[in-house]
């Protein structure tokens, strides 16, 4: 007859390769009910799990980039001259790419054992500021998330009628086709729904708009409510949904530049300043107050070097050197000078 431990364990295998039954789901979460040991044994083994899915994202970069440029026919990216950083909102600005180069950090979480059964069984993959990490799902399926992101998904979602999962932040989506079992990302209020295909999904809480942009194959998005019809989307196309609003819009866009953070990249056209200093706090973990009558009506284009402390950003793109900042602990703030 074998000992607790020695269940327990085969029941935790199982539950993070996505295999375990219902009954062995109910099982297992006896044993963490009984006893403080395997609540922490329960979370040793999810981090653990977790770091040996987390592919090396710095060293990936390259690659996936060419496989990026691959997938839309591009066969090497257009050099870019340093152009001038700052114009005012009536003038039409270039494209801009932003170099920010991450280290790969994540947390394994499970939520605490006092909420619902689901809650607690849910996988929650944590990225703190200032991260970016690559998780593989039990499907197969490949997700990038960027620098404050959260994905949760049932590790069982491979018995499920659907494979689906939530997610608060960006997302670099690779599915595995699976025709029987349709991918569904839920996001806010939206829904994207896929059998296999390549996007990229953007909703950050203090985000107005929930962003989709396919690279590869086909994705309906809809409200999650379905107060609103479907909305498909062939590659190089992007949905938008105002959380306000409520307004949905569907254009042509060109999806790679949306997935360059995953490369080491991110691409801004036409953003405004204070778009940009949100990717900046996130990517430094830190916060930028803005003080200035003019730069939030300014938008932005250049390249900036992954190498750059936030200060050096600042510097490098002010070239007019209208504006000043100040830095106590983690609050940056800017002004006119």
């Amino acid at each position: 007859m074998e000992n607790k431990p020695d269940v327990f364990e085969e029941l935790m295998l199982d539950f993070l390769a996505g295999k375990l039954s219902e009954e062995g789901e109910r099982e297992l979460f006896r044993f963490l009910e009984s006893d403080p040991s395997y609540q922490q044994r329960y979370k040793e083994m999810a981090r653990t799990r977790a770091k040996s899915l987390v592919g090396k994202f710095e060293q990936e970069k390259k690659a996936d980039y060419k496989a990026l440029s691959a997938i839309l026919g591009l066969t090497k990216e257009p050099v870019k001259r340093r152009a001038m950083l700052w114009r005012v909102c009536s003038r039409v600005a270039a494209v801009a790419l932003l170099v920010l180069t991450t280290s790969i950090a994540v947390y394994y979480i499970y939520r605490d054992l006092a909420e619902t059964y689901w809650d607690s069984a849910l996988c929650r993959m944590e990225v703190p500021l200032g991260s970016q990490t690559k998780v593989v799902l039990p499907d197969g399926s490949v997700v990038c998330l960027n620098s404050g992101s959260v994905l949760k998904y049932d590790p069982g979602f491979l018995r499920r009628k659907s494979r689906e999962v939530y997610l608060v932040g960006e997302g670099y989506f690779e599915v595995q086709a699976d025709p029987k079992k349709p991918f569904i990302v839920h996001v806010d209020d939206i829904k994207v729904k896929v059998l296999g295909t390549v996007f990229n999904v953007c909703s950050y809480p203090e985000d107005e708009e929930i962003e989709v942009n396919l690279i590869k194959g086909k994705v309906n998005v809809f409200s999650a409510s379905e107060t609103q019809g479907n909305v498909i989307l062939s590659p190089n196309e992007k949905f938008t949904y105002n959380k306000r609003s409520g307004k949905i819009s569907h254009f042509h866009a060109d999806a790679l530049q949306a997935s360059r953070w995953t490369t080491g990249r991110l691409s801004f056209v036409n953003a405004s300043v204070p778009e940009i200093m949100k990717v900046i706090e996130r990517k430094y973990d830190v916060q930028i107050v803005l003080r200035s009558r003019h730069i939030e009506k300014e938008v932005f284009s250049g390249s900036i070097s992954s190498t750059l402390t936030v200060e050096e950003i600042l510097d490098y793109i002010d070239v007019d050197k209208k504006y000043s900042w100040s830095r106590n602990g983690n609050v940056i703030t800017v002004t006119d000078k």
